[in-house]
């Protein structure tokens, strides 16, 4: 059994990893979402594929319960946009059997993909058409299995969740609130579907739980800090930082991935 992260890594690389997980907090309640999105690309580079999604899938639970739960439009979210989260558990699961089947490979791609679809919403934000009213149901469903199934590949939801917003005229807020109560929903299954195993990958242990766990609570006490300030300042100059780090983690991942296949 490959108990998560102290059988196979070097002390430089847990510093690693525990830097990239509290920064990935704190961005979380700064932007509202995007834990995973910034976590994972990140510790893809030192950890293995199970190690990192093992070691985030807790902390992103709790982060998505925090922000669901204790957040201003989680009623209107619910009322709104209830079939998203049915479709996030329905993606999930077809999500689940690629993560247990494709090779560690093509799941980096899917991450590459995710983060490109990620990095690109700004710019897609200005061309992008409305929605007419009668089509936001049928298409949010369609963006939330997308979601689901990227959540539980690979886990990162949040680019295909902000596609469908981007066709969307509603506020932030609500915009935060839904994307939270589909993660919530998303993470419940992830957490069942990791524990049950698979021909790919084998099923996590109670005690590989245990890392991210003991980090859920100052990663919230980060995130909550994070909140505050997004509720306080511009929060801008944080995204345009976040966002040049992201590109170029996508362009030392592509280079890695192509090297590879070479």
């Amino acid at each position: 059994m490959e108990f998560l992260l102290f059988s196979e890594n070097s002390g430089l690389e847990l510093l690693w990893a525990l830097a990239v997980i509290l920064l990935a907090a704190y961005a979380h309640g700064v932007l509202g979402l995007g834990f995973v999105s910034v976590a994972m690309p990140l510790l893809v580079f030192s950890l293995s594929f199970r190690s990192a999604m093992i070691l985030t899938v807790p902390v992103a639970f709790f982060l998505s319960a925090r922000m669901t739960f204790f957040g201003s439009k989680t009623k209107e979210a619910l009322l709104g946009f209830w079939p998203m989260p049915i479709l996030m558990i329905l993606g999930g699961l077809s999500g689940a059997w690629l993560y247990q089947n494709l090779p560690t490979q093509a799941l980096m791609w899917i991450i590459l993909a995710a983060l490109a679809v990620f990095l690109s919403v700004d710019h897609l934000r200005s061309k992008a058409p409305q929605l007419p009213e009668s089509w936001i149901l049928p298409v949010s469903a369609f963006f939330a299995f997308l979601a689901g199934n990227t959540e539980a590949s690979v886990n990162m939801g949040a680019p295909f969740l902000l596609l469908f917003f981007l066709l969307t005229n509603l506020t932030p807020q609500l915009i935060v609130q839904v994307c939270n109560l589909c993660f919530f929903t998303g993470k419940v299954v992830h957490i069942l579907t990791l524990s049950i195993g698979g021909p790919g990958n084998p099923a996590v242990q109670l005690e590989e739980w245990i890392p991210g766990l003991i980090l859920a609570p100052l990663c919230l006490y980060l995130c909550n800090k994070g909140v505050r300030v997004r509720e306080r300042v511009s929060v801008e100059t944080y995204r345009k930082w976040l966002k040049g780090i992201l590109w170029m983690v996508a362009l030392v991942l592509l280079s890695r991935l192509v090297l590879a296949e070479g």
